[in-house]
């Protein structure tokens, strides 16, 4: 019998990666271990949603609580296949160079070495957005053109002082660049033992899987559109 393919993923606990677990579980028998900042919080929403796949092993979970530590992913990834990195700082408005910035990059970095060391990876995810490759002064421009050398022009210096779709836009574009440059320096496949696909959605709404989500109006897609169009608060 094949050994089951092991996923790992982070932001499981998101609207995207809420659904990409959902995907997971229910049209793949791959097994799946996902990354949880706040485990003794989160697991038992994930004990409540999914009591049959936790109980067989095929969902199970790994507690890092600061992923921007040295070698935060090292163990989880050592017997991954796959590795899907959803989650994202969100950054605040006391320091958007350390909550949001530096960590984006700290944190696929150490995804990135973790999986170059795992004897097991062949592929790395990374979600990103849209707004890497667009903005902010193409951003609604409907002749704009995209291709796999657009990138989002906004500077550091526009955006280390926020407000937080400069901050984002800027975290998100410059930790891509980092990654295909580490892609580059480290060999590509053949130095790696692994491929990257860089995901780039825009603005993402509908169902959430989330166990009692509440939509907001902070920064996220889903919150912010059913705000805009339901008023909800």
């Amino acid at each position: 019998m094949a050994q089951k393919e092991t996923v790992l993923l982070t932001g499981a606990t998101g609207n995207v990666g809420g659904v990409i677990l959902e995907h997971l579980l229910q049209t793949t028998s791959d097994n799946v271990n996902i990354v949880l900042r706040n485990a003794p919080k989160q697991i038992p929403l994930f004990q409540e949603r999914f009591p049959s796949e936790i109980s067989t092993g095929r969902l199970t979970f790994t507690s890092v609580p600061d992923m921007t530590a040295p070698g935060a992913f090292d163990a989880a990834a050592a017997s991954a296949t796959a590795v899907i990195h959803c989650a994202t700082p969100v950054g605040s408005d006391s320091d958007w160079v350390k909550d949001m910035i530096e960590p984006t990059w700290t944190i696929d970095h150490s995804i990135l070495t973790a999986s170059q060391e795992s004897p097991t990876v062949k592929r790395v995810i990374i979600c990103g957005t849209l707004l890497q490759t667009l903005g902010p002064y193409n951003l609604f421009d409907p002749s704009a053109t995209i291709t796999d050398t657009s990138y989002n022009s906004t500077t550091f210096e526009e955006a280390k002082d926020g407000p937080w779709r400069n901050a984002y836009m800027y975290s998100k574009t410059n930790a891509e660049r980092e990654t295909w440059a580490w892609y580059e320096e480290s060999g590509g496949k053949e130095g790696t033992g692994f491929d990257i696909v860089m995901l780039l959605p825009p603005s993402i709404t509908g169902r959430s899987p989330q166990v009692g989500y509440k939509p907001t109006a902070g920064p996220g897609g889903i919150g912010r559109i059913y705000h805009a169009l339901l008023g909800y608060e």
